[in-house]
């Protein structure tokens, strides 16, 4: 399942904001996302949690994703 690992405050992205701006990691067992959001760490919470909330929904654990590669229809009618 995904989980906050870190957020925390950054150099502006945009040097004209007048709010602050933060780092925030959200991993699993095999993947790691990193993002930045502007806004107050109160904010930037709530929106790692409904990453989080959306990403454990859509994968959830212990539920193996097997990719199938593509198929070609090699065939062609002449």
């Amino acid at each position: 399942m995904y989980q906050i690992n870190i957020i925390e405050i950054v150099e502006p992205l945009n040097l004209e904001s007048r709010n602050p701006w933060f780092r925030y990691i959200i991993s699993n067992d095999h993947n790691t996302i990193t993002g930045y959001r502007c806004g107050n760490k109160n904010e930037v919470l709530r929106f790692a949690r409904e990453c989080i909330s959306s990403l454990n929904a859509k994968y959830p654990q212990g539920k193996a994703h097997i990719f199938k590669p593509a198929q070609t229809n090699l065939s062609y009618n002449n």
